[in-house]
């Protein structure tokens, strides 16, 4: 599995706090809100899961994510083809002050492959997220997820 770096993890924690403070001219500071993976169904190792997130001054794209719950995490849309639901991987997803990004249940998503079977509903784990302004300039956030049911 891979390990939360402690550079990321303080990295994550200083873009939280910049977020109460002004955001300088050409820079974005980033919130997440609502972090959750809903618990695989039946001992399966892949979970899914969502959270909010907002943006303040320049657009960001959604690039990664990693966390030790999971040996990997990957970005996904859904969209409907023909009546069927429809579920890609893609490198990225947008964040904006007029559009924040939305990951959800019946959306786009977050899927986690090898998911820790030691955790359980309750329990919360880290998740790294990487946004990059598309002008070579990557942030890193470390926002915690509650690990919920498949019916909550």
């Amino acid at each position: 599995m891979k390990r939360l770096s402690l550079a990321a993890t303080l990295i994550g924690f200083g873009l939280l706090a910049a977020c109460s403070s002004p955001v300088p001219e050409g820079e974005s500071a980033l919130e997440v809100s609502d972090a959750y993976i809903v618990m695989p169904a039946g001992g399966q190792g892949i979970a899914s899961g969502g959270m909010v997130v907002t943006v303040r001054g320049g657009d960001e794209m959604l690039t990664a994510a990693t966390t030790d719950a999971a040996d990997s995490v990957e970005i996904h849309t859904m969209s409907m083809d023909d009546g069927v639901m429809r579920m890609r991987q893609v490198e990225s997803l947008p964040v904006t002050e007029k559009a924040p990004l939305v990951l959800k249940r019946g959306g786009n998503h977050l899927m986690f492959f090898g998911f820790d079977k030691t955790l359980a509903v309750g329990d919360s784990a880290d998740i790294v997220l990487t946004f990059s302004n598309g002008q070579g300039k990557e942030q890193m956030l470390v926002t915690k997820a509650e690990i919920i049911g498949q019916g909550d």
